[in-house]
């Protein structure tokens, strides 16, 4: 009986233990490769005043490259319903995305908008959002925590961070 087709109390299975560790695998192949070529070219073998600047990245790219084709070797050979384990259900999937992908936002507006602005409008979303706050106490600490962040950083620190467009305004 495959586990990838039942529903449970968490949902259908979005995704097999098989699949992701067939994708972890590539991705860490993936990222040996381009270590390791990016290493030769810097010099990857022994000069005469001892290792070249890539000799050492080089080899662990190495290392994580044969692990990386061990893994997927592996999990080709594996037979049996073990491959057919659900990794993730739907609905922890949408709960974990809740969070992805507004914070891949928040990222994407701290270039645009600066990171206080930015910051303000993700704690005060999340807040009414999911913490199911009024309005108006998710609005003033989202607030709060900006202008905490700026006085911290901008005032105490002296660490200018991104303040975009809006800050323009004010003289920043």
């Amino acid at each position: 009986m495959s586990i990838m087709h039942e529903d449970s109390e968490n949902g259908r299975s979005m995704v097999s233990v098989r699949t992701m560790e067939i994708v972890t695998a590539l991705a860490i192949i993936v990222f040996a490769a381009a270590a390791m070529v990016s290493n030769y070219e810097l010099g990857a073998g022994w000069g005469s005043n001892g290792p070249e600047s890539g000799y050492f990245p080089f080899y662990v790219g190495l290392i994580l490259l044969i692990s990386g084709v061990a893994i997927l070797i592996g999990e080709a050979m594996k037979a049996g319903p073990d491959g057919a384990k659900s990794f993730v259900e739907s609905r922890p999937l949408v709960r974990v995305m809740q969070i992805v992908i507004p914070t891949l936002i928040y990222v994407v507006l701290i270039a645009n908008i600066g990171l206080y602005l930015s910051t303000a409008l993700f704690i005060s979303l999340f807040m009414v959002w999911l913490g199911r706050y009024r309005v108006i106490t998710g609005v003033l600490i989202g607030i709060g925590v900006a202008v905490m962040l700026f006085l911290t950083f901008e005032v105490w620190f002296l660490v200018p961070l991104p303040k975009g467009p809006v800050a323009a305004l004010f003289g920043y």
